[in-house]
């Protein structure tokens, strides 16, 4: 009886010993992560992720920073939010905006665009970005200008239902450092367009972690490869990222992470945005 008891205390511990690191690892051992992990009972996952959390936002990187964050578990269709760090403060968002200005261009201009649109997030390129932000100010109000733009985009999304209290669009590809957002926000967006009947094309767009776009290096022979798309933004003392994650044991979530004046150098910081992508994945 004691002996079972001791495993039944254990197997949390044991099972998180063998779930997935960061380096390269051989098909056959990243199998056994991942068997780990979904055997791994649902709270010790969540406990997991959680204390991977507070070790980002304790870490000197952020001491300075401003750090916002938004998880939510959409498995079964309406989203729960599992995890939020100023999740309604308005922050600068780089180019993780372009979410706002290609969904709304694929809902409005449809098949056309699908080509643009998939370059533009895959590759995060800001002219057609900006490009796509116009041409919607011009449909709506007959001007083709940002001014136009940025309003047509603003209201498309309050339309939607969606809070748009705090945004602030200068342009449609995020280059901006007065442009602001909510972490909140872009995860709102991102499940709204899970509904829309041009998701497959939206999704597709995003870049896929360790295969292709802007996310093509990370994540590489971990657990995360292949399981996250996100878009990611950055501008000088600005890193963000928003997107999707299948996780291990087959949730699926939808994350906004916006970084604001952080202090330490990028390749510092994008090793400890990772290991968070990574208790992702976990979950």
């Amino acid at each position: 009886m004691y002996r079972k008891l001791l495993f039944s205390l254990l197997l949390p511990v044991i099972l998180l010993s063998l779930s997935c690191g960061h380096g390269k690892d051989s098909s056959g051992n990243r199998g056994k992560a991942d068997s780990a992990a979904v055997l791994m009972n649902e709270k010790a996952r969540h406990d997991t992720l959680a204390a991977e959390i507070s070790r980002f936002l304790k870490d000197p990187c952020f001491r300075s920073a401003i750090v916002g964050y938004v998880i939510y578990d959409f498995t079964k269709g309406l989203p729960k939010v599992i995890f939020e760090h100023n999740g309604s403060l308005g922050m600068t968002p780089a180019s993780t905006q372009k979410i706002l200005t290609t969904a709304a261009a694929l809902e409005i201009f449809g098949e056309p665009i699908f080509k643009e649109v998939t370059v533009t997030n895959l590759f995060s390129v800001n002219w057609r970005a900006n490009r796509l932000m116009q041409k919607i100010g011009q449909e709506k109000y007959g001007k083709y200008d940002f001014l136009h733009g940025s309003q047509a985009v603003m209201e498309y999304w309050e339309e939607r239902g969606i809070d748009t209290r705090g945004l602030n669009l200068i342009d449609g590809s995020g280059r901006s450092h007065d442009n602001i957002a909510t972490p909140r926000l872009l995860a709102e967006v991102l499940f709204k367009m899970t509904t829309s009947s041009v998701f497959p094309v939206f999704y597709n767009s995003l870049p896929l972690a360790g295969i292709s776009g802007t996310m093509h290096k990370w994540l590489v022979g971990s657990c995360g490869e292949g399981r996250i798309r996100a878009k990611t933004g950055s501008l000088g003392g600005v890193r963000s990222y928003a997107g999707y994650v299948r996780t291990l044991s087959g949730k699926k979530l939808i994350f906004t992470l916006i970084i604001n004046n952080y202090g330490c150098r990028t390749k510092v910081l994008k090793a400890k945005v990772e290991e968070l992508m990574i208790g992702m994945v976990r979950l």
